[in-house]
């Protein structure tokens, strides 16, 4: 991945409330005594399936003679294990040479494959012609020798990653029934030449490109359900105002600009509206928009500052973050701001950040149980509290995959913000970008 630049972001005054929400937003850093309450960490793993990579062999290409083969091969193996669903056989334990096996020579080796416990195997082959490359892949349930599906994609250099991403996730579909996140996207912030900038890129953190680059603050993205637009805050006009972009059409539109503060906006499961925090009289309350700026409804009122909403799937409520206790905590709400309850207990005085998982059984958050941030899971009804991670500085701003299978995160474990990834149980926790500079306020496409 191509290295960013990054400088020191301006300095703010705070106004209507705005250093405490961007605490709340940001880095939250005061100290508080430690509570005494138990709370389990997470480290289950479900059995995976056994899958064999095969073929790919060498295709050296262009002026530079890359392997293109061996590049597609190694992109797919990746992809496979870091769906969390699957184990990877090492090719050097196949009854055969891997990258010698063609397509059309899958049925002689599934015997052998079967007595192994293999239970799935993939072939694939990469070729050129012209400046086009085609990649074809097929997937063998090996016990009953049948062929599941058969992909063939078509492009060039440039997209070899995509179209590697999309046979890794038809692999998944197959076996599983469910959408792969191969081919999904991240949204985040970086800063860079002393402002903040929203960046897009793979889910493995490879091409990321610059959707703002108005060298001004810019926070908190959040994908649409169909992943063709991002909300955003950003402080451009000096205001921190409400901003819809259109990816494919790069359209952006201003939805809501009231003096103050307009942030934090979390998308309806339909697409048909957003819930973000804007100021109202003495508070930052929660309010209701559509994507167009219209239908502007408020949920909930008050001194306090509610902040970082989220949606469950089905639409019907809301969890946020709010002080109205006197410190910050979870809770949740219907979608008409009514049966307001509070959520989060036993995680110390600061619990921020929740977000609801795409399949509806948890909620993750941020809480303090021990002077540093970490990330905890929750059900909706208050029960199966769990700590996913621990011990390693501070670890905020967690965004769900769209399997729910793993979580997008914040960690300063080493030293500096930048994003990791771990399932969804807090097990294999890694770290994805990795330039010089610093990246945070993440999103995971749908």
């Amino acid at each position: 991945m191509r290295s960013i630049r990054h400088g020191r972001v301006r300095s703010m005054r705070c106004v209507s409330g705005l250093c405490l929400v961007m605490m709340l937003l940001l880095l939250p850093v005061a100290l508080f005594a430690e509570e005494k309450y138990t709370v389990d960490i997470v480290r289950k793993e479900a059995q995976k399936i056994t899958i064999a990579v095969a073929g790919f062999p060498s295709l050296k290409v262009g002026p530079k003679g890359e392997d293109f083969g061996a590049q597609a091969g190694a992109i797919l193996t990746d992809d496979l294990k870091s769906a969390g669903i699957f184990d990877v056989i090492d090719p050097s334990f196949l009854p055969m040479e891997a990258a010698k096996v063609d397509l059309g020579q899958e049925k002689g080796l599934l015997p052998a494959l079967n007595s192994l416990k293999v239970q799935a195997l993939v072939v694939g082959r990469l070729s050129s012609r012209g400046g086009e490359l085609a990649l074809e892949g097929q997937l063998f349930e090996v016990t009953k020798g049948e062929m599941l599906s058969g992909k063939r994609y078509v492009g060039d250099a440039r997209t070899l990653r995509t179209m590697v991403h999309r046979l890794a996730d038809e692999i998944v579909y197959r076996l599983t029934g469910e959408k792969g996140i191969a081919s999904s996207r991240i949204a985040y912030v970086s800063s860079v030449n002393g402002a903040k900038e929203i960046y897009v890129m793979d889910y493995d953190a490879y091409n990321p490109f610059l959707i703002t680059g108005n060298h001004s603050i810019n926070l908190s993205p959040r994908w649409s359900p169909d992943g063709k637009k991002i909300a955003y805050t950003s402080y451009r006009d000096r205001n921190p105002d409400l901003f819809v972009i259109d990816l494919e059409t790069g359209q952006r539109q201003k939805i809501s600009s009231r003096p103050g503060l307009n942030v934090a906006p979390a998308w309806s499961p339909d697409g048909k509206w957003l819930v973000f925090s804007m100021s109202s009289g003495t508070g930052t309350n929660l309010f209701l928009i559509r994507p167009d700026g219209t239908g502007l409804r408020q949920l909930t009122q008050g001194p306090h500052i509610d902040i970082s909403p989220s949606f469950a799937p089905n639409g019907r409520q809301i969890v946020f973050s709010s002080d109205r206790g006197g410190t910050p905590q979870i809770y949740l709400m219907d979608v008409e701001g009514t049966n307001i309850r509070r959520l989060s207990f036993g995680v110390g005085d600061y619990s921020v950040s929740p977000r609801w998982s795409p399949r509806g059984d948890k909620i993750s958050f941020v809480g303090r149980p021990h002077g540093s941030f970490d990330i905890f899971l929750i059900s909706p009804d208050g029960t199966g509290l769990a700590q996913l991670t621990a011990s390693s500085r501070n670890n905020e701003e967690p965004s769900w995959s769209a399997d729910g299978r793993h979580i997008l995160f914040t960690s300063t474990r080493n030293g500096s913000r930048h994003l990791y990834i771990m399932r969804a149980d807090g097990s294999n926790q890694r770290r994805l970008t990795k330039d010089g500079g610093e990246s945070y306020l993440a999103d995971w496409s749908p």
